[in-house]
This record gives C-alpha cells, structure tokens and sequence, in this order.
C-alpha cells in the first residue's frame, strides 16, 4: 500500500504552498470572422470552417507541435508495466495509436489536411499522417518550409489557449534551441492571429498550424550524448527564464502528470496495475520520505514541464550531436521549479547502463544558467522516481482499455527498468553526484567527520605501535617499476621482499592510487561508454605479517563482523560506527583479517579506542591479497539509506571509477590521520595528482617544448604509462584494446624480449668495430626466415634508415637515381624518402614528385583504376597494374634512368592495400628489364603479421634484391635491418665505409634475437593466420549490416575497413572514418585511420592479439557502426 498522502489543501498541499497561487491571465472573447466551405472530389463530406479571431494576440510564436506525437497531449509515449516484448530502439518507438472517434475518420482527414492547410492556412503541401493520442496530426512539407496541421475537438480548446499564450509569450525568446511557431490562418479580419474552427463529422473542432521542428527525437540518439543533455538543461533553465511573468488561468489546473500530486495520481491507479504493485509503492514511499521535508521550500515558476525523450529534438552528427529543438508545451504549467530537470531526467536516464549521470548532465546544464539549491538537488532522484511511477500507473489504464496493443507493452520497459535500477541505488551517492555536477560539494557532512576524525580524542593507532614504527610508502600506482611483472612470481612474496629491502615495519599502500591490481569481475562496472574498471583505492593498506593485531582507532561500535569471502573481496571484515560530538555519524572499515576475528566480535558491542577486533589474514583467507589491513572511513551508513537497503551487510566499495573520484572521494575520504602513523609519515603518503591534472599538465607542456608538427592521436588524446600484451593503460588505469600498434610485435612489455634488454645492458653495449657474437647470431636467426639469394644483413636502427641505405644500395649498383614509387606509398621521415613517398610528397606541405621521381598507379581493385567486378581476372587485374609499374620506369629512361622500385607487398598508409595475385611478378619483371633492382618494404608487414607467410612478399612468390626490416623487429627497441643479395652488397663495398653507431649493438640484437625466439615458441604466425581470417570473416559480415561499410581486407592481423558515402560511387567518408576512431577510444578500443583519402580503418595489433580480442573489436564496431551520425 502507498502510505498517506497529505490532504490537499486550497494552495495545493498541507503546510505549504507546494504549487503557487493562479496567475491571472487575460479573458479569451471569440467572434466569427467568416465562414469557409471545403468540398473534396473524392468525397462527399463537407465541411465548415469557421475562422475565429481570438483577442489573445498569439503572433507567430505558433501553437505548440510535433511531427512525432501528440501535440497537446500528456507525454506520448507514456511507459508502463513490465515488458515481455523484445523492444526496438531502446523499448520504445514513435507510432502512437490514434484513439476515439478521431482514429474512425483518420483516413478522411488524410484526405482533407492539404486542402484545410491550402485554404486555411494558404501552405501548399502534401500531408503525411502523424501520430495523435486525442488529435489528429500531419505533417506537411512546401517549398516554403514544413508545418504540423493539427485538428483538435473543442473540448481541448482551454489548453491550446494556454499553449498559444505561452508560445506568444516566448515570441522573440533568445533560446539555444528551436521551439514550435503558430502559423496564422490567411483571413485575419481585423489583423489578429487567428485560428480555425472546423465544424468536423457534426463535430466542432479547432484547426491550427504549428512551424515544424525539425530533428530527430532524443529516444532515437544512439548513443544518448551527455552533452547533448547538458544543452538540454541549459535550455530548459532558459526558458524557464523566458516564460517568467507569463500568466495564464490554466496553469494551475489539475492534470495527472503534475508532480505536485504526483501521489495522489498513483494511489488512485495503484490497482490498474497487473504487477509490481509492491515495487512502485515502495517507491513512492522512499521518494516522499525525502520530498516531504523540503517540499514547502522548494522554488517555483512557469514550467515546459515535460521534456520527456521524444518532445526533445536533436541532430545527430559526426562532429557531435547538438540539441535542435523543443516541442509540445501541452503540458506547461506552474510547478516547482526542480520539476523540469527531474521529468527530463527521467526519460534521459532509461536504458542507460550508469542512468544518473544522465541526470547529472541535465542538471549541471540547468544550473549553470539557474542554480539549483540544496533541497532540489536533493529530491531530483526521488521526482525521477514519481515520474516513473506515475508513467507505468498512468499506461496500465490504457493497457487496460488496449489489451492486444503489443505497442503499449514495449513501450513501458525502460521505466521499467529504471524503477528496478532506482530500487536497487543508493540515492545519496547519486545526490552527491547531482551537487557535484551543479557546482555543490558533494557530501555536506564530510568536513564535519574529517575535522573532528582528525583531532578526536581518545584515539589509537590501528596496529600496535611496535608495527607501525618504521613504515615504508609502496609505490603501486599504474606504472609503478615496484609493481610486479604479470609474469614474475608471487605478489605478496615481492612485497614483503619490499619491506624488508627499506628495513621497514610495515609497508604502506597509498590512499587515491591508480591501480591495476583489482582485475576481479566485481571491480568492473557498466557504464555508458562501454564497461569500466574500478581502480582508485580510497583506503590505506597496512602491510604487515599475517596475525598481527588490528585495534579500533576511535570509540564506537560494532556494527557488523562479516566474511566476504569472494575472491578480490575482503576477507573477513568488521564495520564500527562512530559519532562526532554534533552527532554525525560515520563508520570505519577494517578488511583483509584473519576468520579468528569472526567469532571475537558481535554486532552491537561496544568498542574503545585502542581495544583488540581481530587479526590480520593470509592470502588463503583474506579473499587472495598478500597479509594487510585495509583501512577506509565511511562517511554515511554503508548498509542503509533511509531504511532501504543498498549494500551487501559488513561490505562497502573501496576502489572507485576515476570519473567518479571525487564523489567517492566524498564518501570514503582519507583515512590516514586516524591510523596512527608516525607524524614523518603522513606526508609521504599523501594522494598522488589525480590524472586528469597530470594530463592537462602534460598537454600544455608538450606544446611548449615539443614542435606542432609533432601530432597526437584522437582529438581527447591519451596519457599511457603501461602496456601488457595487446592492452595499453592510462595513468587512471584504464585498460585500452591496441589494435594498431605493430610495433610490440609479440606483445607490448614482452618479458622475455624486456629481460634480454636488461641482461645485456647489464653487461656490455658497444659498436659493430668490436667483435661481438650477438650481431652474427642475429644475422644467422634472421637469414633463416629468408630465401636465397638474400644473404647478407645490414643492421640499423630504424625503418627509415634502412630504406635510406637500401636506396644508396641500389644508386650504387645501378649507377642511376631514378626511383619508381607506388601511389599511396610511405616509406620514412628522412628526406630522401619523402622524395619517393607519395603518401607525404601529394600530402599536406609536400611540393610534389621531383625529378627523380614516377609514381606508378596504387595496385587498389576496389576504388582504383582496374577494380573487382569489371569483368577482369585476379591475373588481368594484376597485370594491369604492373603494367602502370612498367610504364613509370621508362618515363624515367630518358632522365635519371631507374635505379629502383620501392613498394610495400601489401601497402599500409595507402589504405592496406593488398595487390591482385601476380602483381609484383609481373611488376618486378618490368622493373628488372629496365636494369633496375626490386626493393620490398617489410617494415610494416614483415615478421609473420600476414599469417599465411612470414614476409608479405611471399603471397606474392617473390623475391625482392633488397627487404628493408623496422618497427617490429626489437619489439619497441630502435632495431631494424637490410638484407639483400651478395651482388648487390658487393657493388655497394665500393671502398666508402658503410658504419652506423647504434645499428647492430648487442642489446639491440638481443632484443631482436628475442623477438624471433618468441614468435618462433609462441607460433605467433599461426596464431596471427587463424585470429586474422577469424576476424576477416566477423568483418565481412558486420559490413553486410552497415553500409557505410564499402570494403574489408587483408591479410593475417593486416587488415582495413574502406568507409564510404555510397556503396555505389564508393566516395571516400573520412568524416565517418574520424568519428569511429574518436568513439572507439571513448569505448577504450584503439583504432587509427589511414589510405590516401583517410577512410581507412587499419587494423595492425600486436600478433598476440587473441580471439577475445578480436570479439570486443568486432562488437565495439557494430555498435558504432550503428550510431545514429552514421545512419542520418
């Protein structure tokens, strides 16, 4: 049962104004101007259309519209019980049933709208019906613009009065965002606006047109973009502003959805509900056990009052949606004024995995023009929850009424759901998150409990005095070299080995570290941009042996002595409760103890500072972490929240979302004072700067040292300071799927590839004048990978050196200069290989092929010349392209004569390109005619990445004179090389030395040498082979789903997404290709764009890129891929 409600008394509600008093508004006299006959020749019915003159001047400001549901009407759709029905589009969709008489005659009024539109109106348009719950509807489309006709039966005429009068009054309004204007009939009389009366079926009717606001609902926004929202309450807080002054008589009436009487609306339609009856009185009573107390003073004011998600117009785009417009005013009325942030909230927060910060979004945009007080950020989330409950109780009705309406089911699940998410939350935290968002501290009660936490008296350290007297700081932040390396041994021996170096006592884990440690399923949190990882630890960890007696810091008492015995939880675990001297309550939590401590304790006792309440836990019994005590104050009731239960009994959170620190921070402040460390010690474990801080540090230094030309990826670039295998981590620790780093070949921090490193600079790094075996063993590793005649190895020190080199290689045994190129082509950053990269050369500030110089046409049989489906075979597809090869070379006979071609077996930079079969045959044929050598850039393909070989240019059946080796070789370590044929390496020992510092030292040829050692253990070709055609194959079938999706391609873990405008033009969409690549790393997934249009999704991980992998890469894009920016 719902629990009394407060009898209304004659200003709304006992003891206060809950709503204010009727504003006067002005008389509404109406005379008959004319009288207008329609007849239509398909039709025998006639009708009359009388044109009233209202004396309410309603100038163009137009009557309240939407192409997309009831104009006037209550919320449409309105949600309601528990949905059984697979929903479309969020559970909810855009036709609305017309009911009553008017849905009989819908056809007629087909029939007729463009005629009454022409006639009435004097707009020329065919209409389209459009949804109406009381009215009927169309939409109509001129050369002048769109309009919405509306017929409405004279019943309703009292609030079109009242939504002309307030659209007049926001006539010339300065708002954000577009809202509806009335279009005025064309027999004006006496020049007032005028509207028509319809004399409909032997039914008086009232006809007005409305400006048609153009966008896209809010519902139909994937994803719901929280600055979008944010707009949304700036708007809402503006025109809130705009409509002040305004008056009118029925803004004061009683309807069902004014959150006024709210309660009384549910009691009274508590029985039309089939189910969950017991969930939404509850509810009702958990939101006015909080609205009660404030609700006397809580502001009030003129009021849109129904901003639900489909009168919310917005424009979805590939630079960021953007809120276009408002529509239906039907429900405006007097109210408080946290009313329109609450009913907007509502509809925002359906559906979404983290709801509240939704409402925070809204809010915060709604403060930053109005400022919401401390009362109405506290009861935004119990409106949230009447809201819900008056929208399922109001549809149940109509179920009721409609039973076989499958519409109607759907159309209720998100509120559904958002009662379930809103039974289930602690509304304080979400409070704290509204206030924070509008400008507020979070917790109004945590200076009291910190000050008086500080300073209190008695106290007690939390371990005996002997433990805490020489403590050591660890270090386990992101990044941390203390950290363990996944593949060494066990963490808690390494922590003790820790303690034991400094000659400490007690090791000390800091409070407000960045952690990778919790990687338990329960760290992990839904949230709107993909799942999240919990990684701040909002505790302090005492490290000491396990047994060690842990003792209460301050009197209190026993609130719970629990065993959460989860692994990654907390072991066995005692909650005390204390008060500061005003009163406040707030509580400590001691975790990680040993299972003696469970039966020492019993809920309720009392406690004094410094009395025994148990022992520290070994791993085996403190849920798995090496013997500490993790310490945390709690500054509200962990367990309930107005007597609601919102956590598991003797548990809270102790790691928090970094997007959330502060909040949480709020909650579970530092605990470090009451500890009882020594005085030394407190300093040096203070917080770390919170990352965002850092970052933007990091920003603005960059600019100042760093030249511009130096770019960064994704327009919100990203601080890492950790890599492990194919994820990289940000300083908050969160985790980033690499799908295009090539460079950590067998994976990013490889531990074998890191220790050979170390071990050889450990002992001897030195120049090729020496004699050292690590260069020859080298030599001897790679040349096995390699077919005869290439026998002879160059080591340098990166890819653009080894091209260089090649290039002097092939001058020299040429005696020409004249290089052929391919389009699309990068080979380096010197500026030699600029001149032969087309790719930078036709690029942003490059000044075109030299002289030296032919570009031969890219081997592209999707957008190229010669391409797939022409009529031409794999074998005459690659002939012709190796003919443009042929044809560059003798534009080069008569000139420099041709020394070389440099290509990439598959190109990268031009869009992973991979050449129709026979191509670089056919190619190199012509090339060697011309008395010119074959270089093969592997630097980005090489090494097993193609799978179904080691080098790229082996799908080929190749062999080039001269492979040039780079990013992949050291794995990260400056490690690269050129191998070619004895002949050619003769011809260049032409008696200049040849001598590079760095290339072929011993740590870098240990690195190498570790590098093929793993990809040859680990069989990380195959892998790269079976993952890569796996992936190829998901690919191929998300683009039959998208069809801005124009080609998928490659080979191995070397493979592109070709994003186009249409399929049938193939244009480049680069514009779409950015857009992906700036939302995937807002879902923590890497990608990069490439090809010479900048359309190309490149996909180049590191090999060890498992299955897994694959799967959240395959996801992540078919959700975005369906984004609404890319199906506008």
């Amino acid at each position: 049962m719902l629990p009394p409600v407060p009898a209304t008394g004659e200003r709304g509600r006992r003891g206060g104004p809950s709503r204010p008093p009727a504003r006067p508004g002005p008389a509404v006299e109406h005379r008959v101007i004319s009288c207008v006959r329609f007849q239509k020749s398909a039709a025998t019915r006639f009708f009359r259309v009388a044109i009233v003159a209202w004396s309410v001047q309603v100038a163009r400001a137009g009557l309240c519209g939407s192409a997309r549901g009831n104009l006037f009407s209550p919320p449409g759709p309105v949600r309601g019980p528990p949905c059984r029905v697979p929903s479309p589009s969020n559970g909810r969709r855009m036709t609305t049933p017309v009911s009553g008489t008017l849905s009989r005659t819908a056809g007629r009024g087909v029939a007729l709208a463009s005629d009454i539109a022409g006639e009435v109106f004097g707009f020329q348009g065919e209409a389209t019906a459009l949804p109406g719950e009381f009215d009927l509807n169309f939409h109509l489309a001129g050369t002048g613009g769109d309009i919405v006709l509306k017929l409405s039966p004279e019943s309703r005429r009292p609030v079109l009065d009242l939504v002309a009068g307030s659209l007049r009054h926001l006539e010339g309004a300065r708002l954000p965002a577009a809202i509806p204007r009335l279009v005025p009939p064309v027999h004006r009389g006496d020049g007032s606006d005028l509207v028509a009366h319809v004399d409909f079926d032997g039914n008086p009717h009232v006809a007005c047109a409305v400006t048609y606001v153009h966008g896209m609902p809010l519902a139909d926004l994937h994803p719901r973009s929280m600055p979008v929202l944010e707009e949304l309450g700036t708007l809402l807080a503006q025109l809130d502003l705009a409509l002040d002054g305004f008056g009118h008589p029925q803004l004061d009436r009683e309807f069902p959805w004014r959150m006024e009487t709210a309660p009384d609306t549910i009691r009274a339609r508590l029985d039309d509900l089939t189910q969950g009856r017991d969930l939404v009185a509850a509810t009702v009573a958990r939101a006015l056990s909080r609205l009660e107390p404030v609700r006397d003073g809580l502001p009030a004011c003129v009021i849109h009052n129904d901003a639900n998600d489909y009168n919310v117009m917005v424009m979805p785009s590939l630079h960021g949606a953007r809120l276009s417009g408002l529509i239906d005013f039907g429900d405006v009325a007097h109210g408080w004024r946290v009313t329109e942030v609450a009913v907007a909230a509502t509809y925002a927060m359906m559906g979404l995995p983290d709801p509240f910060e939704a409402a925070c979004a809204i809010a915060g945009g709604y403060s930053s023009v109005l400022q919401l007080e401390e009362a109405e950020c506290a009861v935004i989330v119990p409106m949230v929850a009447l809201r819900a409950c008056l929208s399922v109780c109001i549809q149940a009705r109509e179920m009721a009424l409609q039973p076989d309406n499958a519409y109607l089911a759907v159309s209720q699940e998100g509120a559904w759901q958002l009662l379930d998410v809103l039974a289930r939350a602690d509304w304080r935290i979400a409070e704290f998150r509204v206030r924070e968002a509008c400008g507020l501290s979070p917790n109004p009660r945590l200076k009291t409990i910190v000050s008086w936490a500080g300073q209190a008296e008695p106290r007690a350290p939390v371990m005996s005095p002997e433990v805490l007297a020489h403590p050591h700081t660890l270090d386990f932040s992101v990044g941390s070299p203390e950290l363990p390396h996944p593949d060494d041994g066990p963490f808690d021996r390494l922590v003790a080995d820790r303690i034991g170096t400094a000659g400490a006592t007690v090791g000390v884990g800091r409070y407000g570290e960045a952690r990778l440690v919790y990687s338990a399923p329960a760290f992990r949190s839904p949230g709107n941009a993909g799942d999240e990882a919990r990684t701040i630890h909002l505790g302090l960890d005492l490290f000491a042996p396990a047994g060690a007696p842990v003792l209460s810091p301050l009197p209190g008492t026993v609130v719970s002595v629990v065993d959460n015995g989860t692994p990654g939880d907390y072991g066995p675990t005692v909650i005390l409760r204390h008060t500061t001297p005003d009163g406040t309550g707030f509580h400590t939590l001691h975790g990680h103890l040993d299972r003696a401590t469970l039966d020492h304790l019993e809920p309720g006792a009392p406690v004094d500072a410094g009395d025994l309440i148990g022992w520290l836990g070994d791993a085996d019994v403190n849920g798995g972490w090496s013997p500490h005590l993790h310490l945390q104050i709690i500054a509200l009731d962990p367990l309930h929240d107005d007597g609601q239960q919102v956590a598991e009994p003797g548990n809270y959170p102790g790691v928090a979302l970094q997007r959330l620190r502060t909040v949480w921070e709020a909650v579970l402040p530092d605990p470090t004072a009451i500890a009882g460390l020594p005085a030394a010690t407190v300093t040096a474990v203070a917080p770390a700067a919170q990352p965002v801080l850092r970052k933007r540090d990091l920003t603005a230094k960059r600019k100042t040292v760093l030249g511009s030309s130096l770019s960064l990826s994704y327009d919100d670039p990203i601080h890492v300071v950790q890599g492990w295998g194919a994820w990289l981590y940000d300083d908050a620790g969160r985790a980033y799927l690499d799908t295009v780093n090539n460079v950590p070949h067998v994976g990013h921090a490889n531990a074998r590839v890191a220790d050979a490193i170390a071990r050889q600079s450990r002992i001897l790094n030195t120049n090729t004048r020496y004699l050292h075996s690590e260069i020859t063993a080298l030599a001897d590793e790679l040349l096995a990978h390699l077919p005869a005649p290439l026998e002879v190895v160059f080591l340098v020190c990166s890819g653009s050196e080894a091209n260089e080199l090649a290039l002097r290689m092939a001058r020299c045994h040429t005696g020409r200069d004249g290089v052929v190129c391919l389009e699309g082509g990068y080979h380096g950053n010197t500026g030699g290989l600029v001149e032969v990269s087309q790719y930078k050369f036709d690029g942003p500030g490059g000044a075109g092929a030299g002289p030296r110089v032919a570009v031969a046409a890219m081997p592209d049989t999707y957008r190229g010349r010669f391409r797939r489906g022409q009529g031409m075979s794999d074998a005459e597809l690659g002939a012709c392209y190796a003919d443009e090869v042929g044809q560059a070379a003798a534009r080069l006979a008569g000139g420099p004569g041709v020394a070389a071609l440099i290509a990439e077996p598959i190109l990268s930079c031009g869009g992973q390109i991979e050449p129709p079969p026979g191509y670089l045959r056919a190619a190199f044929e012509h090339v060697r005619a011309a008395g010119a050598v074959c270089i093969a850039d592997e630097v980005q393909v090489g090494f097993g990445r193609v799978g179904d070989a080691f080098w790229a240019f082996e799908l080929q059946g190749v062999v080039p004179d001269i492979v040039t080796l780079g990013k992949p070789f050291g794995n990260g370590h400056p490690v690269a090389a050129v191998v070619t044929t004895r002949e050619v390496a003769d011809s260049f020992a032409n008696g200049m030395e040849y001598f590079s510092t760095f290339g072929g030292n011993p740590v870098s040829c240990a690195a190498a040498r570790a590098v093929l050692a793993e990809i040859r253990d680990r069989g990380l070709q195959n892998h790269a082979r079976e993952v890569g055609n796996g992936l190829l194959r998901e690919l191929r079938a998300l683009a039959k789903r998208h069809p801005v999706v124009g080609d998928v391609r490659g080979r191995g873990l070397f493979l592109g997404i070709e994003l186009v405008r249409d399929r049938e033009t193939r244009e480049p969409f680069a514009e779409a290709c950015s857009y992906l690549v700036n939302r995937a790393r807002e879902r923590a997934v890497l990608l990069s764009a490439d090809g010479s249009d900048h359309n190309v999704i490149k996909i180049k991980p590191p090999l060890v890129f498992e299955e897994g992998d694959a799967a959240l890469l395959v996801e992540t894009l078919d959700t975005l891929l369906g984004e609404s920016a890319l199906r506008e």
